[in-house]
C-alpha cells in the first residue's frame, strides 16, 4: 500500500463514523479492528444473505412477533436454531471460534435490524430499535458505529460492539456487528 493510501483509508473510515468526538476517539484506538470488521462485511455471503432476507419483506409486526417469541421462548425455536446453523451462521460461529482471543460475538442483520445470523445467540431477535443498528444503518446511508465498552461476564473480558454497514452498491442493506475484545489498557483509552 502506498503512503498516500495509508493516510486516505483512515480518513475515509473516519468520514463514515457517526460524527461525535467520542466516536472519533474510539475509532482512533480501534482502527485495525474496525478495518477488519469492514473487510468481513464486504463478503458476498453477507451481501447475499441480506439481499435474501430483505426480499422477504417481513412486516414490522412479524419481526416484533419473532422478537417476542425469541425473548420468551423457553426452548430454541426454529428461528433461533437457524442463526448459527445456516451457512452464514456457521461462518460467524467459525470466525468467533477461531478468533476467540479477539472477538466475543458476531451477528448480521437485515435492513430493518432483524437478525439473519448470530453467534452466540443475541438476547433478542430485533436490533432495529437499538443504537448499534440505527446509527450504523443510518437510514440506508451506512456508517461505522462503536458502542460503549462493556464487561462480558461470560468471557470475563471487556468488549465493544463495532457495527459496520453491509453495502450493495451505494446502498446499505444490513449491518454486521462484531464484539471486539479489548485489554485493560485499551479499555482505559475508550472510557
Amino acid at each position: 500500500m502506498k503512503p498516500l493510501t495509508l493516510i486516505l483509508v483512515p480518513l475515509l473510515l473516519l468520514s463514515q463514523l457517526s460524527h461525535s468526538t467520542a466516536q472519533e476517539q474510539k475509532y482512533k484506538v480501534l482502527i485495525a479492528q474496525i478495518t477488519g470488521v469492514q473487510q468481513l462485511a464486504k463478503q458476498s455471503r453477507f451481501i447475499q444473505a441480506c439481499k435474501k432476507q430483505n426480499a422477504e419483506n417481513l412486516s414490522l409486526d412479524e419481526i416484533k412477533k419473532r422478537d417476542k417469541e425469541w425473548r420468551y421462548s423457553k426452548s430454541d425455536n426454529i428461528v433461533k436454531q437457524s442463526m448459527s446453523t445456516s451457512a452464514v451462521g456457521a461462518f460467524l460461529k467459525n470466525i468467533i471460534s477461531k478468533n476467540n482471543d479477539k472477538y466475543n460475538e458476531a451477528f448480521l442483520t437485515d435492513a430493518q435490524g432483524a437478525n439473519i445470523a448470530a453467534y452466540p445467540l443475541t438476547s433478542d431477535y430485533w436490533q432495529g430499535d437499538e443504537e448499534k443498528f440505527t446509527a450504523s444503518f443510518n437510514t440506508g446511508q451506512g456508517q461505522v458505529f462503536i458502542g460503549d465498552i462493556e464487561f462480558d461476564e461470560s468471557t470475563q473480558t471487556n468488549a465493544v460492539q463495532v457495527s459496520v454497514p453491509v453495502n450493495y452498491g451505494e446502498k446499505t442493506i444490513g449491518v454486521l456487528i462484531i464484539g471486539v475484545k479489548v485489554d485493560h489498557i485499551v479499555a482505559e483509552k475508550l472510557k
